[in-house]
């Protein structure tokens, strides 16, 4: 069986938010390695063996078996360059003239000379190359959009591969913006998609590149040999010149956050598990990506220092969560950038206060009763212009997927974007419930993302691995669900029909091949109706036909009714209404152990005995239970058996799977069977992957006994009342306790001659033979005419003889 870590569950109630508190840094990364928890699963009780198959199985980031990973050291570069035949003094751009032949040659290559970075920027040094683009033998890249630059650094020549992002930003990102008497306006502006990268440099592990090119030229982070590179554009360049500007490993870097180690130890207490708890699969928990919808806020000071241009405050907050978005992929988290809201008129919170809590504090509110209701975020990040003397980051911890308390703050205050990509990371980090790195806790880098301040210069440690896949198992299934639509935006032209609107059929492109409606969201001249099941050629489908045809023996047909564009609402037999298996009907579907076994493993598939479901769902895994709740299995109690997850025997093959999904052979010794069956988990269920294995409601479990819930109850609880002279035996109830005639006898009672239906589902027509029963009855009709010919004609050769 694949591995799981052995790690402890948390209490029943979420962790209350603490706050980090500015520290000293000062981590050692050469410490040993603490001993965690092995990685495994619990054995199985005697007498149970388990064995189980995965559908697609997907490496997990931690890798397949321990939960730590050495970190690696510094990999040698590539073999440095020719040195230059006079070399330009520091703050110097170099000359072709002050280079010789040698250096003339290396500046096609894109090396230039050293450069002082500003003192503003934070820099300890940066000089101007020209990056050299790449194509790959054949002509063609190797997958779809990835670019390859050779990219000279300090002397060196680098080959840079960059992927392109998807889910960083949504097709129309809303931008929230206010006038100068502070209205709230919400646009939609262009914004560049599919120039955003993330990459490596061969040959260099643990290397990461971020990097954007939807401007001319390259403009992002590389993480590589220790040290951090920020690479940009010269704008006035006409030969594709970049500065690159660097910190080297050992610079010393702003505080970001810090707490003491009493607080330390408070945090671990609130994460600290209560004993009664089971444990969940980790391996099936770490395997499935999460998504981080963020909102993103700027201040009025940022605004105003990007001289008021809100396609430049666009780009910073961009380039942020990029950044911060390739460091958690190595988690298998993506950041989406869902929202962004710019304080151009004035600041929504006092950011004037000493104290960075105190920005934070009054900020969470204002995040929770204005961003939140309009966005449904995950989490909300505001940037402020302003440097603080405590910190230059804050975070309530754990509240990723907490609308009163998910928000965080860092300090954006000059040009260089190195240290506040540092601290918005960090930050995030804080949110998805890691804790500062101790001294055992390692990475690939001298320092780590979680480390208590100053700079990163590798990923997120093992530590951080831990509280991360811990927290967000437990406390952030919100992050499982991938993004999709964003919210109701009510504006005429995205496809949906709203308050005011006759008809939506999209941008002026759409609308030019929509025969029934206008751009302007109007229907065109002689129509009725531009959507609809009861809808068709513009006008309305004639009273009496099948719009919604049923599906099952428990379902019923829905008719138009020839006055509206809409098909009734879907009604169903009234839940009791006998099937013909001797189950009965519950939500429109006839359910029983033997129709699920047959569905899943096929016809030849039987349902297993009661001694499978009691060696089974007596286990409470994700194999075994009945039902979870907030990603904790519930136990079935002796009487709920039949109810957890349905076991089946006499499997022959084993069938295609939905994704994710893994299949469990249980053998019990008692009896010599194998039981089959499948699992669920929580990152399943936040994906909308339909649960196939657990018994369905409506399933018999007894003698009057039926499940409802995981729960089997009695039968008498679904108010059955449906005798047959309430319809004149001429009809059966639907979910609304209301007769559907026959065809010929008018509802609501089937008394009087009519056109069949009900007060619900509209009028019924003419009961219409099924097409396939059409065909099949002349072929069958045309074979016996056949056979009988075959037949007559020795007789007719007698007679005439």
């Amino acid at each position: 069986m694949v591995g799981c870590p052995s790690l402890p569950l948390p209490s029943s109630s979420s962790p209350s938010p603490t706050l980090f508190h500015p520290l000293p840094t000062g981590l050692s990364s050469s410490a040993p390695l603490p001993n965690f928890p092995a990685f495994s699963c619990p054995r199985a009780p005697n007498g149970r063996q388990r064995a189980h198959a995965r559908s697609r199985p997907e490496p997990g980031p931690l890798g397949g078996g321990g939960a730590c990973r050495s970190r690696a050291g510094p990999a040698p570069g590539p073999a440095p360059l020719r040195p230059l035949a006079a070399a330009p003094r520091r703050g110097e751009r170099a000359g072709p003239g002050a280079m010789g032949a040698a250096g003339t040659a290396l500046l096609l290559l894109g090396l230039g000379g050293l450069l002082a970075a500003p003192d503003d920027w934070g820099f300890s040094s940066s000089e101007v190359v020209i990056p050299r683009r790449l194509t790959p033998r054949g002509g063609e890249a190797e997958e779809p959009g990835r670019l390859s630059y050779l990219l000279p650094l300090e002397g060196r020549r680098h080959v840079l591969h960059l992927r392109p992002k998807k889910l960083l930003l949504p097709r129309r990102l809303p931008v929230f913006t206010f006038t100068a008497r502070g209205e709230l306006l919400e646009e939609q502006p262009y914004v560049p998609h599919g120039c955003y990268y993330r990459g490596a440099v061969e040959g260099a592990p643990g290397s990461l590149a971020t990097f954007s090119t939807c401007s001319r030229g390259l403009w992002g982070m590389l993480r590589l040999h220790g040290r951090l590179y920020q690479v940009e554009p010269l704008p006035a360049s006409a030969t594709f010149e970049h500065r690159v500007s660097w910190l080297d490993e050992k610079a010393p870097g702003n505080l970001t956050c810090g707490f003491t180690d009493e607080e330390i130890t408070r945090q671990a207490a609130q994460f600290r598990p209560s004993a009664s708890f089971r444990r969940v699969d980790w391996h099936d928990s770490y395997i499935h990506p999460k998504y981080v919808e963020l909102a993103v806020a700027v201040d009025n000071g940022r605004y105003r220092f990007r001289k008021n241009n809100i396609s430049a405050v666009i780009q910073d907050a961009i380039f942020l969560v990029n950044f911060a978005d390739s460091h958690f992929q190595g988690l298998k988290a993506r950041v989406f950038l869902k929202a962004l809201e710019i304080w151009t008129d004035r600041d929504k919170v006092n950011t004037k206060h000493s104290k960075i809590f105190q920005v934070l504090a009054e900020f969470s509110i204002y995040q929770h009763d204005n961003i939140y209701p309009r966005v449904q975020q995950d989490f909300t990040h505001l940037f402020v212009s302003k440097t603080f003397p405590d910190a230059m980051g804050k975070a309530f911890v754990g509240t990723m997927c907490n609308p009163r308390l998910g928000a965080s703050i860092s300090s954006l205050p000059g040009k260089s974007m190195f240290d506040p990509a540092l601290w918005f990371t960090h930050e995030l980090g804080h949110a998805c419930g890691m804790k500062h790195d101790e001294e055992y806790c390692t990475c690939k880098g001298s320092t780590c993302v979680m480390g208590a301040g100053g700079i990163f210069l590798g990923g997120f440690s093992n530590c951080s691995f831990i509280e991360y896949f811990y927290f967000t198992n437990f406390f952030a299934t919100c992050l499982n669900n991938i993004p999709g639509q964003l919210f109701a935006i009510e504006t005429c032209g995205n496809k949906v029909v709203e308050n005011g609107e006759e008809c939506d059929c999209g941008s002026e492109r759409e609308c030019k091949k929509d025969a029934c409606c206008l751009s302007n969201c109007t229907l065109s001249p002689g129509t009725v109706c531009a959507s609809g099941l009861c809808c068709k050629r513009c006008q309305f489908v004639p009273a009496k036909k099948v719009c919604r045809p049923r599906q099952s023996e428990c379902d019923l047909d829905e008719f138009c009714n020839g006055t509206s564009n809409l098909c009734p609402e879907d009604v169903y037999k009234q839940d009791g209404t006998p099937c013909s298996d001797g189950t009965v009907c519950y939500h429109g579907n006839c359910h029983s152990h033997l129709r699920q076994c047959r569905a899943l493993f096929g016809k030849g598939a039987k349902n297993a005995p009661l001694l499978c479901y009691k060696e089974v769902n007596e286990y409470v895994d994700r194999f075994g239970n009945c039902g979870l709740k907030e990603n904790i299995y519930r136990e079935c109690l002796a009487r709920d058996m039949l109810c957890g997850r349905v076991q089946c025997v006499n499997v022959k093959t084993i069938p295609s799977m939905p994704d994710h999904t893994s299949v469990i052979q249980t053998h019990v010794e008692a009896n010599n069977t194998m039981c089959w069956g499948t699992d669920y988990h929580a990152a399943m269920k936040s994906l909308k992957i339909t649960d196939i294995g657990d018994v369905k409601d409506g399933t018999f479990c007894g003698t009057d006994l039926i499940c409802i819930n995981r729960t089997c109850l009695n039968v008498s609880l679904l108010n059955y009342d449906c005798e047959p002279q309430k319809c004149n035996q001429r009809g059966v109830c639907n979910s609304k306790r209301n007769c559907h005639c026959d065809y010929g006898w008018a509802p609501p009672f089937c008394e009087t001659p009519g056109d069949g239906g009900s007060v619900d589902s509209g009028p019924s027509g003419k009961p219409v033979v099924a097409k396939t029963f059409r065909v099949w009855s002349i072929f069958i009709l045309r074979f016996i005419f056949l056979v009988a010919t075959l037949i007559l004609i020795p007789f007719m050769r007698v007679s005439f003889s």
